[in-house]
């Protein structure tokens, strides 16, 4: 190990760097480079004792000293021509048979004491240019290439006497130990490189086996984060029908309670109602984080008209700033234009730093800045509140991250919205930045490029068999009796048939008989004719049959889901025309145009959903899609 230390920095030198990355490959050149440093070290008592002992020792002792000095050469004719190693490996060996030819011509003939040193020729081959077929032919050429000049020498021509052999002992001595000492040297330089090797191999099967552990708890995470969201998904769907429920009654009971004047309850159900959308919004944007975490949340990008958009937004934040007499302060930046993002995460995103700024500023000032520089949009939402901490800022855009616990229960919220709204800007290419002073207020600031890239969504095909339209014409006249009807609505009916044909037939598939009954109700007092199943795998006979002015399908239904029944819904020519909306959550938006739909409506179902619905649609009279089932 010393011997290696104290020589491996100037053997690593001559190594050229095409030859350094592969580990056998230099390990070869590093062996070439120690026996040509060392082997004239080695053979020096050689030419030595001949200038003594020969009393005519010029010119042949020196030609064999210039032929083993030689050897140092070799090293830095590598270092000068870095791709040249095999024929100056090969040169290197030549220079060696030469050498022993040589010696052996002059001192001894056949039985010169140098020819020991031909024994190192193969070694050293094999060492040099390893196991090839090159290298086998090569170090037999070369030993056949010896052994024929010696002997046709000695049958051709008169062997020179300059040293009796009975004086030639310790050469011969000296031999023996010279190519000895040379393959102890060649040996533990091997050695030990081969230690090293064996350190570095049981390294990198260290690294292997951290790389698998690290890839199974990759993995696991993987398959964890994918059962949370499908957890997620389901939970969210679970807990959205109660909801529904809840605040389908609300409005139901409000309605009722405003026509009779009864004040105090009205106020209760409104609280009812307010609570039943904020436990709402919460459940959406916990499943939205899960879907951007788990790389799912796919863009819808469309054009959008900023002037538009902005009006809505405006529209909706004026009251939310009102309820802590705060003003409202809209600026637009000159061309403004269109842009390519997805609208509905745009505008959910800005609302939240809106809704924001409203709950923790009393009696100040809001305001909404949008300017378009070059390719980029800025959305700036300032406010005059209570502002931030140097602390509070660390954790700004982590889950949960409320201010402290005496703003939360005064302001309300569940500290998802600001963590919610940095993913959704950093999938549409952006993102949020922000400053703020503890007391003085805060502005944040969304920056979007232009054209947002698309993602494209998952497209699902499915098709229905023809068994499932077995029984349609019963399982239509059961949709329309089983559901128990308000009396009011039931006497209208009868008694004006007329009137009854004008209004609207609505088909709404859910396998929740309980959120089918509120639909109907809600729909009948806003002059609707509901017609209801929960039998999705009839959804398309009841369609062609009673031909609705539109279709509400529920997305999560056992059996025969609402994709299903989307997709035999438009490969029918007779209901192919037909509006589809699917009751789903917001992420699913891109999922349910590329399937086919004409939009989606988010639970809890009310009136106003539906009419907005209806409303875009005839609109926009079914405008061409990018993505078609």
């Amino acid at each position: 190990m010393t011997f290696t230390a104290a020589s491996e920095g100037m053997v690593n030198a001559f190594v050229p760097k095409h030859m350094a990355g592969e580990l056998h490959t230099r390990k070869r050149v590093q062996m070439f480079i120690v026996s040509q440093m060392f082997g004239p070290i080695i053979a020096t008592p050689i030419p030595l004792f001949l200038w003594f002992a020969d009393p005519h020792p010029w010119p042949h002792v020196a030609i064999l000293a210039a032929s083993i000095y030689g050897f140092w050469s070799f090293p830095a004719l590598l270092k000068l021509f870095p791709r040249a190693y095999m024929p100056l490996a090969m040169a290197s060996v030549a220079n060696l048979s030469f050498a022993v030819l040589w010696g052996s011509y002059n001192y001894g003939g056949a039985i010169s004491p140098f020819l020991v040193w031909l024994v190192l020729m193969p070694l050293l081959v094999l060492m040099y240019l390893g196991s090839t077929w090159t290298a086998r032919v090569f170090v037999l050429a070369q030993i056949t290439l010896c052994l024929a000049t010696l002997y046709g020498v000695y049958l051709y021509a008169d062997l020179p006497v300059h040293i009796p052999l009975k004086d030639m002992v310790l050469a011969g001595v000296l031999s023996a130990l010279g190519v000895n000492l040379c393959v102890f040297v060649l040996a533990a330089y091997s050695s030990s490189l081969a230690q090293r090797q064996s350190e570095l191999i049981k390294e990198i099967d260290r690294q292997q086996s951290t790389l698998k552990t690290l890839t199974i708890a990759r993995d696991d995470a993987r398959r964890a984060n994918g059962a949370k969201s499908v957890f997620l998904a389901r939970m969210s769907h679970e807990l959205q029908t109660p909801l529904n429920a809840v605040l389908g009654y609300a409005e139901i009971l409000l309605d009722q309670a405003t026509l009779d004047g009864r004040g105090e309850q009205i106020a209760d159900l409104q609280r009812i109602d307010a609570a039943g959308r904020h436990l709402l919004a919460m459940v959406s944007d916990i499943l939205d984080i899960s879907k951007i975490e788990g790389g799912k949340m796919a863009l819808h990008i469309e054009p959008v008209d900023l002037h538009k958009l902005l009006d809505g937004i405006e529209e909706t934040a004026r009251p939310m700033a009102a309820k802590n007499a705060n003003g409202l302060v809209v600026e637009r930046g000159t061309d403004l234009g269109m842009i390519h993002v997805d609208a509905t995460k745009l505008r959910q995103t800005v609302l939240n730093l809106l809704s924001n700024a409203a709950k923790f500023t009393r009696n100040g000032m809001i305001t909404l800045a949008v300017n378009r520089l070059g390719s980029w949009i800025e959305i700036a939402v300032a406010d005059t509140g209570i502002g931030m901490s140097r602390e509070q800022q660390q954790a700004l855009f982590s889950n949960f991250p409320l201010a402290s616990s005496k703003t939360a229960s005064v302001n309300g919220g569940a500290g998802l919205g600001l963590a919610l709204s940095q993913k959704l800007c950093r999938v549409m290419g952006g993102g949020i930045e922000f400053d703020s002073q503890e007391g003085k207020g805060s502005r944040f600031i969304i920056r979007l490029p232009v054209q947002a890239e698309q993602i494209d969504p998952l497209v699902t095909e499915m098709s229905l068999a023809s068994q499932q339209e077995r029984d349609g014409d019963k399982l239509l006249t059961d949709a329309e009796d089983d559901v128990p009807y308000d009396q009011n609505a039931r006497n209208a009916d009868t008694g004006n048939r007329a009137e009854q044909d004008k209004r609207e037939r609505l088909l709404v598939v859910d396998d929740d008989r309980n959120f089918l009954e509120l639909a109907e109700r809600l729909l009948i007092r806003q002059n609707y004719i509901p017609i209801c199943s929960d039998a999705p795998q009839s959804a398309l006979q009841i369609a062609r049959t009673v031909k609705p002015t539109a279709i509400f399908l529920d997305t999560l239904m056992p059996g025969f889901d609402g994709w299903d029944v989307l997709a035999a819904l438009k490969a029918d020519p007779m209901t192919a025309d037909t509006p589809v909306f699917m009751i789903a959550i917001r992420a699913e938006r891109s999922k349910a145009l590329a399937a086919g739909a004409d939009g989606i409506v988010v639970k809890p179902l009310d009136a106003a959903k539906v009419k907005a619905a209806l409303a875009a649609f005839k609109s926009t009279r079914r405008r061409p899609r990018a993505l078609t089932a």
